[in-house]
């Protein structure tokens, strides 16, 4: 299997982290500031801003919240190990498991995938508190959608 990330998924990794994105726009207003600080085959190294909008009135973040910011991060996990531009995918599996409140800090984020196969991508992230302790592990799958080549052959099957 090739390890080169596509030139689809490269863009729009690349145009997330320097904040040209769509989708960073749309996190951004939606789940927090995040910044994609590093990321390559299999890897994401980010930073999330946690600000009042999401921390409840016993200042803690809303469990609900950190389940929907990760369905998103771990997204751009997936995106590193897509080799064709073609390729789509869609969440099948979130977990999430929480070891400690978060409250509003800079979260330190890394999303590493463990497997991937033909049809799905395995990942796990980890959100760190402000106090660089673990506060949140997140196991995902995503399916990876057909592309157009795979259709084809199928249906000529």
């Amino acid at each position: 299997m090739s390890k080169i990330t596509s030139q689809r998924h490269t863009e729009l990794l690349d145009s997330y982290q320097n904040g040209t994105s769509i989708f960073k726009k749309w996190a951004s207003e939606h789940l927090g500031d995040v910044e994609l600080l590093e990321w390559s085959w299999g890897k994401v190294q980010l930073r999330w801003t946690i600000d009042d909008r999401f921390i409840m009135p016993d200042g803690v973040m809303f469990g609900g919240h950190i389940a929907s910011i990760s369905d998103h991060l771990v997204a751009l996990g997936a995106m590193t190990v897509l080799t064709d531009s073609k390729d789509r995918f869609r969440t099948s599996r979130l977990e999430t498991n929480f070891f400690r409140p978060l409250m509003k800090c800079d979260a330190d984020v890394e999303v590493r995938v463990t497997n991937i196969s033909r049809r799905l991508i395995h990942l796990e992230m980890d959100i760190f508190n402000g106090q660089k302790k673990l506060a949140v592990r997140v196991n995902a799958v995503q399916v990876i959608s057909a592309t157009r080549s795979d259709v084809s052959q199928s249906a000529k099957s």
